[in-house]
């Protein structure tokens, strides 16, 4: 049985990954590994004894179809956890084949000591519950999206939706294009050629991975 004693955190909410990772105390227990691009990392069936924290790069959640093609459910960047929802909801094993969808490192603990961290770190549990809202509502946004029949409409209710989930000047897209492309059941050039549409008649502003709110109101009248 690991033993932790917790020193008094602010109360302001820190990311659940922050917390694990710039903590001397749960850092020593957590295990870093780097996968390659295509790595196999935890196929579907196999028991769920760790917990991961997506340090760098992109993961992804596939299932095989019947034709062999290859469907993606979800995808994990910086600082995402897996697999929560489906260890919370009572599942004990993979429903879904982890996958590196490129170069990525993952910083894996067992289920047990997390549990025990949790357990006695109230901070390190709001912000888990945090994530966990959060994700849930960013996956159902995607599904919501899929109700609009234009390509531009699915672009401003994402846009809407993320600034309503973690308000802001700014939204954080995705890593890569082609991620939200997928997530929006988009072609990645319709996708890049109406964002930049968008962007000219002033709705936003993208510099890297950072959108900047230009007209907000402009967008939910498309909608």
């Amino acid at each position: 049985m690991h033993k932790f004693f917790v020193e008094p955190k602010k109360s302001c909410p820190v990311p659940f990954a922050d917390l694990c990772m710039g903590s001397c105390i749960y850092k020593p227990h957590m295990n870093c590994k780097t996968y390659r691009r295509s790595e196999l990392i935890c196929p579907q069936g196999s028991k769920i004894d760790h917990f991961g924290i997506v340090l760098d790069g992109i993961l992804k959640a596939v299932d095989q179809t019947v034709n062999g093609d290859e469907l993606c459910h979800a995808y994990f960047e910086k600082n995402d956890i897996i697999p929560e929802l489906l260890y919370f909801s009572g599942k004990k094993y993979y429903t879904y084949t982890l996958v590196a969808a490129r170069k990525s490192t993952v910083a894996w603990v067992q289920v047990e000591v997390l549990g025990e961290m949790l357990e006695r770190d109230s901070l390190l549990m709001y912000s888990l519950l945090l994530y966990i809202s959060r994700r849930g509502l960013k996956d159902q946004l995607y599904l919501n999206c899929l109700n609009y029949q234009t390509i531009r409409e699915r672009i401003a209710y994402w846009i809407v939706g993320m600034n309503d989930i973690v308000p802001g000047e700014t939204v954080h897209m995705p890593l890569s294009q082609s991620i939200l492309a997928n997530m929006l059941h988009v072609s990645r050039s319709s996708l890049n050629q109406e964002l930049k549409m968008m962007e000219r008649e002033g709705c936003f502003r993208i510099r890297g991975q950072e959108m900047y709110m230009e007209n907000v109101e402009k967008l939910q009248e498309m909608l």
